[in-house]
């Protein structure tokens, strides 16, 4: 899937992202999906039409919750990790419109949409097309206010939200120092004002894991990064390895200059912004 965001946009990228599809919305936002969703009027109880505010067909006691992790600690890089949790909704893709259903949006720095209104796509109004629960975003250092709020499947406007304040800095960086012997890299990373930790430790703000990127260009922020020959994953909170580029590439490997990018990701896979770069010349 696909999370593009870029900054002041929500993406992947998670994965996705990108990541990687979005139903209905751009795949340059997180989520990602495929296909235009078309709409059918979901039936109606009795319960729903007594009141104003549009459900598609959720109870009254479903809620939904987001989540930045490390509640109250200032972010230190504008890559901001969320996560949502649901009860007696169903998060699914967006398309066909499901009574009880729906997918997240997350809105930011201005107020959630009126239930029944459709959700825009821009800047302020990031779409999660593809029903993931977690993403990564990128804000511009200051506060901020984030707003989770359920849409269905055509991205009307549901009156399931809650919100989260954030402060966020760029203070986090990262630095990668090299060796080469003929085709194998010997590398250590470091960072500051953030933890390389493995997957196991979950979304968490401030922290994630490494991903070595051989000659293409680092993955958008929120998409979810591959595991293919040219994007190598250490979840297991690696800060120090050996890569060998010939073995990596294989037939399409070439002696010469080669580029290596470092990049953090969350948990899921979903790049952040924090990367450093080494170009080599192997033999």
């Amino acid at each position: 899937m696909v999370d593009r965001h870029t900054r002041r946009t929500f993406i992947c990228g998670v994965s996705a992202a990108v990541a990687t599809g979005l139903a209905g919305c751009s795949d340059e936002q997180a989520g990602g999906g495929a296909g235009t969703p078309t709409r059918t009027e979901p039936e109606t109880d009795a319960a729903e039409t007594t009141t104003e505010e549009y459900r598609n067909g959720v109870e009254p006691d479903a809620n939904v919750s987001v989540a930045v992790p490390e509640g109250g600690a200032t972010l230190t890089n504008p890559s901001v990790q969320w996560r949502a949790t649901a009860e007696g909704v169903t998060i699914e893709a967006a398309g066909e419109v499901t009574s009880g259903a729906g997918h997240y949006h997350v809105i930011v720095d201005t107020d959630p949409v009126t239930p029944g209104e459709t959700i825009p796509t821009d800047d302020a109004h990031i779409h999660y097309g593809t029903g993931q629960q977690d993403g990564v975003l990128e804000l511009e250092p200051g506060e901020h206010t984030l707003h989770l709020q359920v849409g269905d499947g055509a991205h009307t406007a549901m009156a399931l939200t809650d919100s989260v304040d954030v402060t966020v800095s760029d203070e986090a960086s990262l630095s990668v120092e090299t060796s080469l012997d003929g085709s194998v890299v010997e590398w250590e990373a470091s960072a500051e004002n953030y933890t390389i930790g493995p997957t196991s430790d979950g979304v968490a703000s401030n922290t994630g894991h490494l991903h070595a990127i051989i000659d293409t260009d680092p993955v958008p922020v929120g998409e979810v990064i591959p595991s293919d020959a040219r994007h190598v994953h250490y979840g297991d909170g690696s800060t120090s390895g050996s890569l060998d580029i010939a073995e990596q590439l294989g037939d399409a490997y070439e002696s010469g200059e080669h580029t290596v990018h470092f990049q953090i990701a969350s948990a899921t896979h979903r790049a952040t912004a924090l990367t450093a770069s080494e170009t080599v010349t192997t033999e």
